[in-house]
């Protein structure tokens, strides 16, 4: 029998880690950490790998989740669910703090109360006049999102192996930059 699917509503989530400085995650919802980023604040003189690690519950393994290289690779995409028992900690080894990045999946109870919470203020603003939504952009339009090189950099950057700071993919993005202002030229 199949079961429904019920939306699941996500909140932001970050966090910084410094090196040699266990934290724990003290989760109260499910966690997905979605991306692990270097912080250079000052290049370092002799570069080493950072690696970040994590340990669940009273086990004392870690278990390495990837390893960061100051200007060869700098942050890394991952799946990496949590749960408030996993008891999770998280250890970062190196001479770079790292950025933890991604989203807590909200209940039902948390949803409702969001929701009560903006019909309040829906109800205290009383409103008579109600904005029309904003027109869909038309299928041209759409090729103009597709040109823009920080959201293409954006994409890229979100998918699992691809590394935007790639020669070979700048080489790409400049290309097609180029390509653009070739085009507005001929105009």
């Amino acid at each position: 029998q199949p079961r429904s699917l019920t939306p699941v509503t996500m909140a932001f989530w970050g966090l910084e880690i410094l090196p040699g400085k266990p934290m724990p995650l003290n989760l109260t919802r499910r966690l997905v950490v979605k991306q692990a980023a270097l912080v250079v604040s000052k290049p370092a003189k002799k570069t080493e790998p950072c690696v970040l690690s994590v340990s669940v519950a009273e086990d004392e393994q870690r278990y390495v989740v990837c390893r960061l290289h100051e200007g060869v690779l700098e942050q890394c995409p991952m799946e990496l669910p949590f749960s408030p028992g996993d008891e999770a900690q998280v250890h970062l080894s190196g001479g770079h703090a790292v950025h933890l990045t991604g989203f807590l999946e909200l209940d039902d109870e948390d949803d409702m109360e969001d929701m009560d919470g903006e019909l309040d203020e829906l109800d205290e603003e009383s409103s008579d006049e109600v904005a029309a939504p904003a027109p869909a952009p038309a299928a041209g339009d759409m090729s103009a999102v597709f040109q823009d090189p920080s959201f293409l950099q954006s994409v890229l950057g979100s998918l699992p192996g691809v590394d935007p700071n790639d020669p070979r993919i700048q080489s790409v993005l400049q290309k097609q930059d180029g390509d653009k202002k070739e085009d507005e030229d001929k105009k």
